[in-house]
């Protein structure tokens, strides 16, 4: 299946059950704008009925057709797999959507080996993109797949397959980019550090009193308990009276509680 302007165009696939199994090479549309789907019947020499082919639109309009799989059956409980990899061309037939037509395509260049079930994708410059796929190799009595992961372009503008290459990274490279990372790594663990105990603080303000507030910023926070709170206090207050004896109290900038 393939978007192509406001539709969408499904090509082939198969249908198995229990007993029997079926491969199509129909053609149908579904319309985005009213929801409804329609039988095309192009003209020319089509695709055999198969599965697992791939389709995408060219920047002229039309809509090629690569590759699938397909079986028959050569005697009783026997059957033979083929992989496909021809290509096709469907495009409108004098720019009317409602008559298509098929045309073979014979493109140059390096081109895939016999595959199935590959992704494709658009690449820039009107190119499509090819990786992977999946070849099974069916004997009588059984079936082997060999999966790939290369790469693959096809210039639809000049008919031809490229093989993709691509290159390796260079060592140093990646050293550096292995330091960055841990540099980021590091200063992640701090900021959250920071973050853990600053919510730790507020934490602690919002459940203690003004009085436990001013004596925890001078006592150690391995100290903030009952007992150490309650000697701290009683120092504060013997300060207090010291300076008063001394008349030198309250101190300047200091307001004075009243007495109870």
């Amino acid at each position: 299946m393939v978007a192509w302007k406001r539709q969408l165009i499904l090509f082939g696939g198969f249908h198995e059950s229990t007993r029997d199994y079926i491969y199509y090479n129909d053609v149908y549309a579904f319309n985005l704008d009213t929801f409804t789907w329609s039988k095309l019947s192009p003209s020319g020499t089509g695709p055999t009925p198969r599965s697992g082919c791939q389709m995408s639109v060219t920047p002229q309009g039309g809509i090629v057709i690569y590759g699938g799989y397909s079986k028959q059956r050569v005697k009783k409980d026997v059957d033979k797999g083929t992989r496909h990899s021809d290509m096709f061309l469907l495009k409108p037939e004098d720019g009317r959507e409602d008559k298509w037509v098929w045309t073979r395509m014979n493109p140059s260049g390096v081109k895939p080996t016999p595959r199935s079930g590959f992704s494709v994708a658009m690449a820039p410059n009107h190119q499509t993109l090819f990786f992977g796929g999946v070849c099974d190799e069916e004997e009588e009595e059984s079936l082997a797949g060999e999966f790939f992961n290369d790469l693959y372009f096809y210039d639809a503008t000049r008919n031809r397959w490229f093989e993709g290459q691509l290159k390796k990274l260079r060592s140093g490279w990646r050293r550096q980019t292995r330091k960055r990372t841990v540099r980021r790594l590091k200063v992640l663990r701090v900021e959250t550090r920071m973050r853990t105990k600053t919510a730790e603080r507020r934490a602690v303000r919002r459940t203690e009193s003004p009085l436990q507030g001013r004596l925890a910023s001078a006592v150690p926070t391995s100290a903030q308990d009952p007992a150490v709170l309650g000697e701290a206090l009683r120092a504060s207050l013997c300060r207090d009276t010291q300076e008063r004896a001394e008349g030198g109290w309250p101190r300047p900038g200091r307001e004075l509680s009243p007495m109870i």
